[in-house]
């Protein structure tokens, strides 16, 4: 099997664990986290340098939270790509309950699609944000490089992620939770102990730190910077397309 081969095999699994867990996924989240999650999204969102924000696009939007929850950054609209189609029923069932039940409501759009061979046109957008998805694209790089090509110049990409604490104690009891606790509970109350296995394995192999930093330098990103929270368990990564040249008479 190819290297191509066996990114479109991880994707197609990927989208079908997702799918098959939709229903039980938000909540799931917020207890496995103790609802912190909700507070890396609200802080991850204050971080944005690059203001005002007009059109924001949310990759790996799953069930829309961090779509909504840009909002809060007053844009002109949002849109939300994901895979998963399960997973984006139940997030256009949020964005009608936040439109009838209001306010702050921004126009907000979740399309199927994939975060690496999107349907939008190139500098399109202000901000791209990835929420504890871009783990879950069959090739990082790729899902860079588009995330840089649909930004405007002078737009900003935020990937909020999970991370491995560095501090011996912590990391010792992060790790019992993640491997031994998060498994069974996510299992027995979603029915599928597969995916809740997963998850640890996916922040394992994930590209934490500096190596995360390089790889928006190779995608063509300036100005990258990475925020620890909460000990290291999660982290914020952030870069800047740069400005269009100036002319010069």
């Amino acid at each position: 099997m190819n290297d191509k081969d066996k990114v479109r095999e991880r994707k197609e699994r990927i989208q079908e664990m997702f799918n098959g867990i939709a229903r039980r996924y938000d909540l799931l989240n917020h207890l496995l986290s103790g609802g912190v999650d909700i507070y890396w999204r609200r802080r991850a969102l204050s971080q944005v340098r690059r203001r005002p924000v007009g059109k924001v696009l949310d990759l790996a939007t799953g069930t829309g939270d961090f779509a909504l929850a840009a909002a809060r950054l007053q844009p002109e609209g949002v849109w939300g790509v994901d895979v998963a189609l399960n997973m984006l029923r139940l997030g256009h069932d949020k964005v009608v309950r936040r439109q009838v039940n209001g306010p702050p409501f921004v126009p907000t759009r979740l399309l199927g699609g994939d975060g690496e061979r999107l349907p939008f046109k190139s500098d399109t957008f202000d901000l791209v944000t990835v929420a504890f998805g871009i783990r879950n694209f069959g090739y990082i790089p790729a899902g860079l490089a588009e995330a840089w090509r649909v930004l405007r110049p002078g737009g900003e990409l935020l990937v909020l992620d999970f991370c491995e604490p560095t501090a011996p104690v912590f990391r010792q009891l992060y790790r019992f939770y993640f491997y031994r606790v998060l498994p069974v509970v996510g299992g027995l109350i979603s029915g599928n102990r597969k995916a809740y296995a997963y998850l640890p394995r996916s922040v394992v192999d994930f590209p934490q730190g500096q190596a995360f930093l390089d790889l928006l330098e190779d995608a063509g990103f300036v100005d990258n910077l990475a925020t620890e929270y909460t000990f290291g368990i999660s982290s914020v990564y952030q870069g800047c397309k740069p400005e269009a040249p100036t002319a010069v008479d």
